[in-house]
């Protein structure tokens, strides 16, 4: 008779198998999750004006990075920045034309890679991944809020 794995023994296979998946992303994976990028897709997903301390916040980088990210963007000509209206000391960040162009190209890469992905899985198991993504997803946003309100 086959044992059933606890719950332990599968986080440790899964933290396992998460680990391995890591080192196997492509770097345009990668690094569409951090830097420039990640800076990029941010602004885009927001259609809008971002401070350098939000989009830091966005990325889980430093304000030094920020600083650095934002600095290579400008002068590819991909972000502007500009002071606020409603408050002068505040710097807001925006996707110059180029820069949504530039979005826009990365965010059909990104889509494509990830729909050859699903289409080596199969539809039935391509479904599943997506359908445990978003439980996962439902799940922790919960636990985050119910922690959120016990503080």
């Amino acid at each position: 008779m086959e044992d059933t794995p606890t719950y332990e023994e599968l986080a440790h296979e899964l933290l396992g198998e998460l680990l391995a998946l890591g080192s196997t992303l492509t770097p345009m994976m990668v690094n569409s999750t951090r830097g420039e990028t990640a800076t990029l897709m941010t602004l885009y997903r927001v259609e809008g004006a971002l401070t350098p301390g939000q989009l830091g916040e966005h990325a889980h980088v430093s304000s030094a990075r920020v600083a650095n990210i934002l600095r290579s963007l400008e002068e590819k000509g991909l972000v502007s920045r500009a002071h606020s209206t409603g408050d002068r000391r505040q710097v807001e960040v925006t996707l110059t034309d180029a820069g949504r162009a530039e979005a826009e190209r990365t965010r059909e890469e990104r889509t494509r890679a990830v729909a050859r992905y699903l289409s080596e899985l199969g539809s039935e198991d391509a479904g599943h991944l997506v359908r445990i993504v978003r439980r996962s997803r439902d799940i922790l946003s919960d636990r985050a809020a119910r922690e959120g309100s016990e503080r």
